[in-house]
């Protein structure tokens, strides 16, 4: 079944075209594209209507993720087919639809055109260029192998990218059925509950301690909603602002990994990135104290990042790298030995490149066993929620007609 997909091309002048063919896969409209004389920049499905969009999640900022990556692999393209820099800028500022990213490309291009070099333009854009981006880009302006370097960027934001969709896709269906549960027990609480209020009043007698609980939380909602919604948003923000702290996150991100299930998950995803930077900046040359400095704050946790801050410092005092990871308790024995078997080969950023895909590999074989045992679990659960209440509701009206008989 053919699939209708986006293409973004320069022509012989050089100016950007855009526009949607229909095919089996993208390499196949991109061959379609080349015998129409155009050189494909990116070709990928067309955007889904609304229906059919992924669900968002509070906490993966994944558009910025998204574009960055799509301007990587085309900032790469154009670079590798001798299109100059301020050129190929041009051309992403006016394909980029994410707004706040076009602004940043378009001071990046001004920049430029004032006689910055890239890397030092893209220090003013932290935003949206982090410390290891920055690095790899300066880097590859030393060695004069930047469309080199911005391949391998482009590489490791697709890398990114990839695992951020494998754990949003972890995280959708728990997040949806768990959203729906609450719905149904606060409209239940709400709305259900109080009617029967009455009813059991007339009943007289003893309530059972499961209905009288449920009359209680329903109650102390119906009759203080105001106070609970403002006390809820309040703990939220609270807890938000604490998790923002050095010591809150530091706990929360230790908290995450000693989860059940969800914790391995989160080990995984973080240890991929940081192999994957760690590849990239050594392989372009980057010395290895100072990689491992710029790639712990790829991983995205704190715990992990403390990790490898404790490996640089053995490091820079002389120790092997794969000595100084068997140190720490995130690394598996098994990465230790590929990583020592890289230093001994002398193919260190080839050996980490192995261990960053052996880590995406687990992350999803995790994602699919995770999927797999929530869904049954989580519809259990939300039964047993409903039931629960609907049960405690019913017991005093069994009582009744015990006592009738």
């Amino acid at each position: 079944m053919s699939t209708i997909f986006d293409y973004r091309a320069i022509d012989q002048s050089g100016e950007l075209q855009t526009g949607f063919l229909p095919g089996e896969s993208a390499e196949a409209v991109a061959e379609r594209v080349r015998r129409m004389g155009l050189r494909p920049v990116s070709v990928s499905p067309k955007r889904a209507q609304f229906a059919q969009k992924e669900l968002s999640i509070p906490g993966f900022n994944g558009k910025k993720i998204e574009a960055l990556s799509l301007f990587s692999r085309q900032f790469a393209t154009m670079t590798a087919a001798g299109t100059p820099i301020v050129r190929c800028l041009k051309v992403l500022e006016a394909q980029t639809e994410h707004k706040g990213f076009k602004g940043a490309i378009k001071m990046i291009r001004g920049d430029i055109e004032n006689g910055d070099q890239l890397s030092d333009a893209m220090v003013r854009q932290t935003e949206w260029f982090s410390d290891f981006y920055i690095s790899m880009v300066r880097a590859g302006e030393s060695a004069g192998s930047l469309p080199l370097v911005l391949e391998r960027l482009a590489h490791a934001t697709e890398s990114q990218a990839r695992l951020r969709k494998k754990v949003k896709s972890a995280m959708a269906y728990p997040t949806a059925v768990g959203f729906l549960i609450i719905c149904c027990v606060l409209a239940m609480l709400m709305f259900l509950i109080p009617t029967f209020a009455g009813i059991f009043k007339d009943l007289g007698g003893e309530l059972p301690l499961p209905t009288r609980i449920v009359m209680g939380v329903s109650g102390l909602l119906t009759n203080y909603f105001p106070f609970v919604f403002l006390g809820t948003g309040l703990a939220i923000w609270r807890f938000r602002k604490w998790k923002k702290s050095e010591s809150g996150r530091l706990t929360w991100d230790t908290f995450k990994l000693r989860l059940p299930v969800f914790g391995k998950l989160a080990r995984l995803t973080a240890l991929a990135r940081f192999s994957q930077s760690l590849s990239v900046l050594v392989s372009t040359g980057v010395p290895a104290v100072s990689a491992l400095e710029i790639a712990k704050g790829t991983a995205g946790n704190d715990f992990v990042a403390q990790n490898v801050a404790e490996i640089a410092r053995v490091v820079s005092a002389g120790g092997t790298l794969s000595g100084a990871m068997a140190e720490q308790p995130v690394f598996t024995e098994m990465v230790v030995q590929m990583v020592g078997v890289g230093e001994e080969s002398g193919d260190l950023d080839g050996m980490l490149d192995k261990v960053a895909e052996m880590y995406e590999l687990e992350v999803n074989s995790t994602v699919e066993a995770l999927t797999s045992l929530l869904e049954p679990l989580l519809i259990v659960a939300m039964g047993v929620t409903v039931g629960g209440i609907l049960m405690s509701v019913y017991l005093p009206m069994f009582k009744a007609i015990s006592l009738v008989k």
